[in-house]
């Protein structure tokens, strides 16, 4: 609809379109055999590879496409508050990190400006799923904007990125040794089977 594919709505599309046209490899029905469009979007087929498997032929594609990524951007009057946009060049790196401020164990992130995260409704709902102080930084000369979670919640947040639609491969979890976060207590009386 957008123009920008994720490699999981390529393998999706691709696997449809085997199966439409019944491109299937008769000795390996995991591999996908070219036909004539198929061969002209891979740039013509390799003579020593007659058949794909559907992760190759997505990665192939992928890689002779123009990279972009899909970014929501906060604007008054679209459908939800939000507009949905397309931008050129690989997504942008979102850092999560753990690190010690005033003696207190604190989980930063920053660069979730150009995916145009709302902040302050990300730190309500961070606050309210985590159960813990949270608090939005504003940008600086020295330092970008990002938000400051009270505690080692690496995991976590990193999870609720993904949630709000910042791409798993985007978020880089730099957690310092010994600062991350711990395995989630269960109850004393909770019995496993």
């Amino acid at each position: 609809e957008d123009g920008c594919w994720s490699r999981g709505e390529c393998v999706e599309a691709l696997r449809r379109y085997a199966d439409a046209k019944d491109l299937w490899s008769p000795q390996n029905r995991k591999r996908v055999v070219p036909d004539a469009l198929l061969q002209g979007l891979l740039g013509g087929a390799e003579a020593g590879q007659p058949a794909y498997s559907l992760d190759a032929l997505a990665d192939k594609l992928l890689g002779s496409w123009k990279p972009c990524y899909r970014a929501a951007v906060p604007q008054s009057g679209a459908a939800g508050g939000v507009r949905r946009i397309v931008r050129d060049g690989r997504p942008p790196a979102v850092q999560v990190r753990t690190d010690t401020r005033r003696g207190h164990s604190v989980t930063l992130v920053h660069g979730l400006e150009a995916y145009g995260v709302d902040m302050e409704a990300l730190a309500s709902c961070l606050q309210k799923a985590l159960a813990t102080s949270v608090a939005v930084e504003e940008a600086t000369p020295t330092s970008q904007p990002g938000i400051m979670v009270q505690g080692f919640w690496d995991k976590a947040v990193a999870e609720w990125l993904c949630k709000v639609g910042v791409p798993t491969e985007s978020v880089q979890n730099q957690a310092k040794k010994g600062q991350t976060q711990k395995k989630t207590k269960q109850g004393s009386n909770i019995v496993k089977h």
